[in-house]
C-alpha cells in the first residue's frame, strides 16, 4: 500500500508517481510504515532536514567540500526517516545522473567548488 493522493493529487508507489524517492523500490526503506499520506511524510522529512541543518551548524570541519561530508551530510538529513539515507541510489531517475555515475560527478562537483 502506497501513500493516497488526498494530500497532493499523487499516491506514493504507484507507476503514475515515480519521482525520488518515491518508487516502489525505494519505499521499502521508508522507517515509518504508518504513513499513508504525502503531506505526513514531508513533514517527517521537514524535521528530519532540519535536524540535519542544526548538526551542520554545529559542525566544525575544515574540509566540508569532501565526498564523505556531502554522504554524512545526507545521512544526517534524512536518516530519521530513510534506510537509505546516506548511500548513493541504486536506481534510476528522469532527473540527475545514472546511477553509476554518481560518486564520479559528486567528486568532480566537490573538485569544482574547491
Amino acid at each position: 500500500m502506497g501513500l493516497d493522493a488526498t494530500e497532493t493529487g499523487h499516491g506514493i508507489g504507484d507507476s503514475s508517481y515515480c519521482e525520488p524517492p518515491h518508487c516502489p523500490v525505494e519505499l521499502g526503506g521508508l522507517k515509518y510504515k504508518h504513513i499513508t499520506r504525502q503531506g505526513e511524510l514531508d513533514e517527517l522529512e521537514q524535521a528530519n532536514i532540519v535536524s540535519g541543518l542544526r548538526w551542520l551548524a554545529r559542525t566544525h570541519r575544515k574540509n566540508i567540500l569532501s565526498d564523505d561530508f556531502a554522504i554524512e551530510l545526507h545521512r544526517r538529513a534524512l536518516c530519521d526517516v530513510w534506510n537509505w539515507a546516506g548511500a548513493f541510489r541504486k536506481t534510476g531517475k528522469n532527473i540527475g545522473v545514472d546511477p553509476i555515475q554518481i560518486g564520479i560527478q559528486l567528486r568532480g562537483t566537490m573538485d569544482d567548488a574547491c
